[in-house]
């Protein structure tokens, strides 16, 4: 039996808050494949935020009598290119200049390009604050004031996990080790807070992206909402939102070497957890940002090293994305921006090798990156569709704003590996314009999938000209156009295999 979605009701708004970022590294924006990515991404206009690092190690240093120099020309490069292609940045206030550390020595093991970044807290908190307040003014000074105001800043990336002070978990830490991490994580954020506030009132800040660790995140709430500021010496600390990271799961978490099972509702879960604590601490009408967010954790985590990380490369992952977007558009407060994180893409050097990224080595385009394509053409007004759909399957039914009508359809199977039915899905959409477009886009095993075609042909590690052009066919977002049609009322039928999307757009003519 057909279902109804009726197009020309009312909705609720649902401002996009799924179509961004978190790019890393952030340094490979200065380089030919990051900026042909971030080139990909505004032709089509489908990526809005950009979470990048300041990366304050490239830019501190001290003269030969002791004093702080500045030198943003790195950074510059990078944010230069970005603005340029029109997205809007969060910016990562970190790490510590190891000219400014009270640890110098606490670096990381080797990163991009062999570099190192430093976990130490400063040695001075008021050189953090005067780092804080000089990048905010050379960024409005560069860029404007009306443009950095629609950026947001928040400080530090996972301190509760090793990136902060203690190279190792929270959990890892010693009771005295754990206080001393929440403590002088509060005082940096006070400092950075009022350092950016210093230069530019207007810009809005937040905090403390944890990684993982609920009790960290909740001591930070505490401290924002009832602590003595550390700088002002009142109660309380300025937090304009609160970031977290959400992943679906940890791979060494799961141990079964065959199956891997991953689903959308644990991202909900955690988002609905941090915001509980935001509650009980007086933020429950603070905005949140997930500035990081993926199915799996471990982004340098690839095929050769663990087989299960092969669901990064095909339709699941799409079909995950989309139950994903359903889920966390229903909840009565969503997050303002939800960041998928493609952390891994420097690992990125064979094709179809498992990390997290949009594009193959040979830049030929994902499940995952054509969904993240076709998600940006879901409208901001969310249609009421009340109906009893089959089991693993959903509907997502919007109006844009130019008044076409957008319905999603999707088919996602938690367990990756596992086969669930087909499931042939009646609907009628009414309300629609006197005369329309009907446009559909399809991902699934065969459609929209790269990976697919490249395995069809035996996955090749050198593939010949004539295989490429095969891939690259199939790497394409694939469209069926109907003709222009009316009537105001459409009826037909999505065919939903395993792990599948399915769009349509009803475009007024």
């Amino acid at each position: 039996m057909a279902f109804t979605i009726h197009t020309g009701t009312a909705g609720t708004v649902r401002r996009n808050f799924w179509n961004n970022v978190h790019f890393h590294p952030t340094d490979a924006v200065e380089d030919l494949w990051g900026q042909e990515i971030l080139n990909r991404w505004s032709a089509d206009g489908t990526a809005q935020y950009l979470r990048l690092y300041t990366m304050f190690e490239d830019m501190v240093s001290r003269n030969d009598d002791g004093q702080l120099v500045f030198d943003f020309t790195d950074q510059d490069r990078r944010l230069d290119f970005a603005v340029s292609k029109g997205f809007r940045l969060l910016l990562c206030f970190n790490f510590m200049p190891v000219a400014m550390a009270a640890d110098p020595v606490n670096l990381s093991g080797k990163r991009y390009k062999d570099k190192h970044f430093c976990r130490s807290k400063p040695a001075d908190y008021e050189e953090w604050r005067l780092l804080c307040r000089k990048q905010t003014e050379h960024l409005v000074a560069r860029y404007g004031l009306e443009t950095v105001s629609q950026w947001l800043f928040h400080c530090w990336n996972e301190p509760d996990l090793g990136f902060w002070m203690f190279p190792k978990f929270f959990f890892e830490c010693t009771p005295e080790e754990k206080e001393e991490k929440i403590v002088e994580y509060c005082r940096l954020y006070d400092y950075f807070e009022a350092g950016v506030h210093e230069a530019a009132p207007e810009i809005r800040v937040g905090g403390p992206s944890c990684g993982h660790y609920k009790d960290f995140f909740e001591r930070v709430m505490e401290h924002a909402a009832s602590g003595k500021n550390f700088v002002t010496g009142k109660t309380g600390t300025r937090l304009d939102f609160v970031s977290m990271h959400c992943y679906s799961s940890i791979p060494q978490d799961v141990h079964d070497p065959l199956r891997y099972r991953v689903c959308p509702e644990s991202i909900v879960r955690q988002y609905q957890t941090y915001r509980a604590i935001m509650a009980r601490h007086g933020f429950a009408d603070t905005p949140a940002v997930i500035d990081e967010w993926a199915a799996a954790a471990e982004g340098y985590l690839g095929i050769e090293q663990d087989p299960r990380m092969r669901f990064r490369e095909t339709e699941y992952y799409a079909a995950f994305y989309f139950r994903l977007i359903d889920l966390m558009s229903r909840l009565e407060i969503p997050p303002e921006r939800m960041m998928i994180c493609l952390s891994g893409q420097d690992f990125n050097t064979n094709d179809f090798d498992g990390h997290r990224t949009f594009f193959t080595a040979r830049g030929w385009c994902k499940p995952i990156g054509n969904a993240f394509a076709l998600a940006a053409k879901l409208g901001e007004e969310r249609l009421p569709c009340e109906t009893e759909l089959p089991r693993d399957t959903g509907v997502i039914a919007t109006r844009r704003a130019d008044g076409a009508a957008v319905i999603a359809f999707y088919h996602h199977v938690s367990e990756f590996g596992q086969f669930g039915k087909t499931e042939v899905i009646p609907f009628e959409a009414d309300g629609l314009p006197e005369r329309y477009e009907l446009r559909r886009w399809r991902i699934d095993q065969v459609f929209s999938n790269a990976f697919t075609a490249w395995s069809r042909l035996g996955s090749p590690a050198q593939p010949t000209v004539w295989e490429r052009e095969q891939i690259s066919r199939h790497a394409r977002l694939e469209e069926a156009r109907d003709a222009v049609a009316g009537g105001r009322t459409f009826s037909g039928e999505v065919v939903l295999t395993p792990n599948s999307v399915e769009l349509f757009e009803f475009k007024p003519v």
